[in-house]
């Protein structure tokens, strides 16, 4: 399961009924769609970081810099903010189109 917590399976109406092929490119869709997120997370927090001052209490120099980019890169993979999934279901549309109930 993603870290999300929403799975192509629960994320797409026919999942059961899907060739293997479409179900692997779905599955490699909502990595690729996780991994965005992650490195979306990562980035954005860097830059707000870039806004806080620091007071020169305590200063780790570049060892501190790379500890915290460290634990920036481990966060955005376990607290996602919903960029993946909104993508994940845009863009799983190109492989699944949605279907048109009869009138």
């Amino acid at each position: 399961m993603n870290p999300s917590g929403v799975s192509a399976k629960a994320s797409v109406p026919g999942y059961d009924q899907l060739s293997d092929d479409k179900k692997n490119e779905l599955k490699k869709l909502e990595t690729a769609c996780n991994d965005f997120e992650s490195i979306f997370v990562t980035q954005m927090m860097k830059e707000m970081k870039k806004t806080v001052h620091k007071t020169g209490l305590v200063s780790g120099g570049m060892a501190e810099d790379i500890f915290s980019d460290m634990i920036d890169q481990e966060r955005s993979k376990t607290a996602p903010i919903g960029v993946g999934q909104i993508l994940f279901k845009e863009l799983a549309r190109a492989i699944v189109p949605p279907t048109r109930k009869p009138r």
